[in-house]
């Protein structure tokens, strides 16, 4: 059984209405990755920043794009090279997340394991590689 709308507007209106949302849809720039409210790029030019505090957040919140964009890995692979022990550390936590760590992250973490003057980092890197041995 068929029935017929009332107001034929209103069927003419909503496939006009459907189709202009469906264009909009397909003509989009891709959206900017956000952590935190900001782009990847500002953290990753706070990973510079003079204040290790501001480094280490800048970690943290890289740590949770990780692969979602691929500027991510190489930064912190420069983090594991900062000169405060935390921000090193948290790096680790972080590249230890990435689903293919670069061969540069692997040679740094094995470094922090066998070198650092910090016996805790060297612990955390000894066992942040050995994860990342195991997972590849």
């Amino acid at each position: 059984m068929s029935m017929k709308c009332p107001r034929p507007w209103i069927r003419v209106a909503l496939l006009v209405l459907t189709h202009s949302l469906l264009e909009g849809c397909a003509n989009h720039e891709p959206i900017a990755i956000k952590a935190g409210g900001r782009d990847v790029a500002a953290w990753i030019a706070d990973l510079d920043h003079r204040d290790p505090r501001v480094r280490r957040q800048a970690v943290l919140k890289l740590g949770n794009i990780l692969d979602a964009d691929p500027a991510v890995a190489p930064a912190l692979a420069g983090a594991l090279r900062d000169r405060d022990p935390i921000v090193r550390r948290d790096a680790i936590f972080a590249v230890v997340k990435l689903k293919s760590p670069t061969p540069a992250i692997l040679d740094q973490v094995s470094r922090i394991a066998e070198s650092d003057h910090d016996p805790k980092l060297r612990d955390i890197a000894t066992r942040a590689l050995e994860k990342l041995k195991n997972e590849r």
